[in-house]
């Protein structure tokens, strides 16, 4: 592991010398010759525990000068409250990990503040991603096969590009510097669906310690190899190595970095239940967009369960099945799930629910809206591989909304052709790879192989106000044309469902990827 502190610009980092891969995680101080989040935590625990005011108690710690840090180890051990922990935000990038991890970070993380490399700004000539683990002694053939198809999917990305913009300039006539910016950025939204989710990305984000922890505690626990790598290196940069200690750095809140050992609560139940549901229940054909009260959160915490076995369909239980079966998972939960060890995004639900399918660009947009409970099969770790690489290829994908015109059926094909090849491609190496790996090696490294483009289920949940506000702000002119356009469906479900979303859809103009206007504004 190597470290390196930077005191002038209050940064610090470890990495991993690791053969395989080149995560980073870095910390941005807010003051490297204090513990400043710490000391924040400190004043805020002792607010709730005083009548004075915040000045007299800061002169504890300013004017007195005693250490908030060890002040806080007191009232934490007395009083055990997590709530100290969430008053010490910590700023930390994650450098070089899987686009697919950074979804799962976004997605698994309720509470946060962050961002995300944009695919725009990225240079894809000379592709970096998360190669096999070369401690596992892998053959070079199953190697150089996994390798070969992020070139191939970088090749369909870049050869496509000129051709894409060709087709896009001539059939929305742009002809001025406002539309040629528009068409670049058009472009990438089109033929980013090729980009592989193993390829690099790096994110920013500020949580509190106490977030920090239970996401370690998580990927120590992780079934991801990568997960559980990127949790130790997070553990040794929040606790400080003896190498950074050497050279000055002090941990920001290394006494609220606590409970981290790895959790196994979530898997430890999935696996059972998933063994309880292994039976052989009647599937429907999946709508592609539903939506529905939400009404029994039984009913919806045995689904997205099932889902996991099941990805291809949907499965429906009677009456006497649901009773049967609740009653044995009760004791499975609540043998392994407390205040400590919650459920995580299988057990979330909200007033309004909307399901269907759509491409995972989409989701990796749409799942920033921390407001929005969500359940996503594609990014847990419990999730069956098996019956999603047996499906129809041509179910597996989706191409961007502007490739529906039917003057651009040619291109059309072009995108149809070489997707289908993509996943084939994709489908050859799993069953290569299951013969060589461990099945938890396959499953997570044969996703990092599926691109922008896959088509997802997806779950959201959320009270009126959270749909409300997405639906208005991701419809609007400028965003990726695929999810203004799923928004708008949206809607006009949610209006069917409810007549009070009427004046919401006659208020917003209608998505359109044919228009030249739509096109060309990114306001």
């Amino acid at each position: 592991m190597k470290s390196e502190f930077f005191k002038d610009l209050h940064i610090a980092f470890v990495s991993s010398e690791s053969d395989w891969h080149e995560l980073k995680v870095n910390t941005l101080l807010q003051n490297p010759n204090a513990k400043q989040p710490s000391i924040n935590a400190f004043l805020g625990a002792r607010y709730s525990r005083s009548a004075d005011p915040v000045i007299d108690i800061a002169k504890e710690v300013y004017v007195s000068g005693k250490d908030a840090a060890k002040r806080l180890e007191s009232i934490f051990f007395n009083y055990g409250h997590k709530s100290v922990g969430d008053m010490a935000d910590l700023f930390l990038c994650l450098e070089n990990i899987p686009i697919f991890m950074a979804q799962r970070f976004f997605y698994s993380n309720p509470v946060h503040a962050g961002q995300e490399r944009s695919t725009r700004y990225q240079d894809f000539s000379t592709p970096r991603f998360v190669k096999l683990p070369a401690h596992l002694k892998i053959s070079k053939a199953l190697i150089g096969e996994y390798e070969s198809i992020y070139f191939k999917a970088l090749d369909n990305y870049s050869s496509l590009k000129d051709k894409t913009e060709q087709a896009f300039k001539k059939y929305y006539e742009v002809n001025d510097k406002a539309g040629e910016q528009a068409m670049k950025a058009r472009v990438f939204d089109t033929i980013r669906y090729f980009l592989p989710v193993g390829l690099q990305t790096s994110i920013g984000v500020v949580m509190s310690a106490r977030s920090w922890s239970e996401r370690i505690s998580y990927y120590r626990a992780s079934k991801f190899i990568v997960e559980r790598e990127l949790g130790e290196l997070i553990f040794n940069l929040l606790n400080g190595t003896e190498e950074l200690i050497n050279l000055g750095y002090l941990p920001e809140a290394d006494g609220l970095v606590r409970h981290t050992a790895p959790d196994l609560s979530r898997a430890t139940s999935t696996a059972m239940i998933k063994e309880l549901l292994k039976e052989d229940f009647k599937q429907i054909k999946l709508d592609s967009l539903k939506t529905s009260y939400q009404v029994n959160p039984t009913e919806e915490l045995l689904d997205n369960y099932l889902q996991l076995i099941y990805p291809g369909g949907k499965v429906t239980l009677t009456k006497s099945e649901m009773a049967k079966i609740t009653t044995k998972i009760s004791k499975i939960i609540f043998s392994n799930h407390d205040h400590h060890h919650q459920l995580g995004n299988v057990a979330q639900s909200g007033s309004y629910k909307i399901e269907g399918v759509t491409d995972y660009g989409v989701l990796k947009d749409l799942i920033r809206h921390r407001s929005l409970e969500k359940f996503i099969p594609f990014l847990e770790e419990e999730l069956d591989l098996e019956a999603i690489m047996a499906s129809d290829i041509k179910s597996m994908y989706h191409l961007c909304d502007y490739l529906d015109n039917a003057k651009l059926k040619s291109l059309r094909q072009d995108y149809d052709t070489r997707m289908q090849q993509y996943y084939m491609s994709i489908r050859a190496w799993y069953i290569k790879a299951k013969d060589e790996l461990p099945q938890d090696i396959v499953n997570e490294f044969t996703r990092y192989l599926f691109n922008h483009g896959y088509a997802a289920r997806y779950k959201f949940y959320g009270s009126f106000d959270d749909l409300a506000y997405t639906i208005a702000l991701r419809t609007r002119n400028g965003g990726h044309i695929a999810y203004r356009r799923l928004t708008y469906e949206w809607l006009t479900h949610l209006t069917k469902l409810d007549p009070i979303w009427k004046a919401l859809l006659t208020k917003l103009p209608k998505v359109d990827a044919l228009s030249r206007d739509q096109f060309i504004d990114r306001s």
